[in-house]
């Protein structure tokens, strides 16, 4: 077979999250000596299916301690979607080490799985059941529930696992648009039901305020941020999201830096659309007008099958805390979840790192203007 691409280690995509966060720790310790590094653990109350220890790792490196331009990149916001952020920050780190050898004012936050229980566990949620991109709300004033999502919630939280013609006879009732803009903007309601926000900050939530608020964070006078995840829009495509509100700063600079790759969810351009409590809304605060945030969202397969998939695993979750069993991570309905937002197959798994390089390149270049 013809190598039409090379240079892509696939094997960067690991099994398991312990796996993904062994091949990162490995890839920090090969960083340069001379470089100024600094590796933060937070670690989780709870432990991984082996009984491993959990952590979210952050590693800032630069050849300044005071550089000006920062580059962040996040992985694991939905934790089973950890394994293609994961991948992009091990392949990429040799690449921006040399760029910040060149480039002395610039340094970089690699902050690997902010959801790490989710990630090892195999579910999108926390521990808690919280979906961490539903989490960034005023607590104080909670938006509320939707008349046509509680009646959804009252069908699909009914103790056996839904099939897929209930759920196609559920969304053909709504309306394709409306039945999806109204299962996934988010709800307060409980946590037997995906797209939960919680009822106050979540863990991840906590730590992560606590990383946006360190120095090389607060005192850079430019930031990019790019959040990586996986499961909307067309196969092994990355989507660049922009979820600043038009006519802001951080608008602006997505358009000057990023161009035509990056489409405005506000604006309906993108393939998601506006949700409750999205980690992009704590990133506008923290950067201000000193840059910006965009989502790297990398397609999978169809909105229906991830409906399905989030949902049949969710009544599995479900039974299985009702007969106080233990969740199997061999079922069918985890290994579904799982294929959907990782597949297992070395083209994608190409097309997700090359992206990952080429979106990173595009965020440098534009921190240097």
């Amino acid at each position: 077979m013809t190598t039409l691409v090379s240079g892509f280690e696939t094997n960067n995509f690991a099994a398991s999250y312990a796996a993904a966060r062994s091949l990162f720790l490995s890839a920090c310790d090969r960083l340069p000596k001379e470089m100024h590094t600094a590796h933060k653990v937070y670690r989780h109350p709870l432990s991984g299916p082996a009984g491993e220890a959990l952590a979210c790792d952050v590693l800032f490196a630069s050849y300044s301690l005071t550089p000006r331009q920062i580059l962040v990149v996040m992985s694991a916001t939905h934790g089973v979607e950890g394994f293609a952020g994961s991948a992009i920050q091990v392949d990429c780190l040799p690449f921006l080490e040399t760029f910040l050898r060149k480039n002395t004012n610039a340094g970089i936050v690699f902050i690997h799985a902010i959801n790490p229980w989710g990630f090892a566990w195999l579910r999108r949620c926390d521990h808690e059941g919280i979906d961490i991109n539903r989490n960034f709300v005023d607590f104080s004033n909670l938006p509320p529930d939707e008349p046509d999502f509680l009646k959804l919630y009252a069908n699909l939280t009914t103790g056996a696992s839904p099939q897929v013609a209930s759920i196609e006879q559920l969304w053909q009732e709504y309306g394709l648009e409306q039945f999806i803009s109204t299962v996934t903007r988010g709800h307060y309601k409980g946590t037997r039901f995906p797209f939960y926000g919680g009822q106050g900050p979540s863990w991840s939530r906590t730590v992560l305020e606590q990383i946006s608020a360190e120095p090389y964070i607060s005192e850079a006078s430019r930031i990019a941020v790019i959040d990586i995840h996986t499961g909307l829009g067309p196969y092994g495509y990355g989507e660049l999201i922009n979820d600043h509100k038009p006519a802001t700063a951080g608008f602006s600079i997505v358009e000057q830096w990023y161009g035509a790759n990056a489409a405005s969810a506000v604006l309906g351009d993108a393939c998601s659309g506006i949700k409750h409590g999205l980690i992009d809304y704590h990133w506008h605060e923290v950067i201000g007008d000193r840059g910006c945030f965009v989502t790297l969202e990398f397609g999978t397969f169809s909105v229906i099958r991830l409906l399905t998939s989030l949902i049949n695993e969710q009544a599995y979750y479900n039974h299985c805390m009702e007969k106080g069993i233990e969740r199997d991570s061999a079922s069918l309905e985890i290994q579904a979840l799982k294929t959907f937002f990782n597949p297992d197959e070395s083209s994608w798994q190409q097309q997700v790192l090359f992206r990952g390089r080429q979106v990173l390149d595009l965020a440098l270049h534009g921190l240097q203007q």
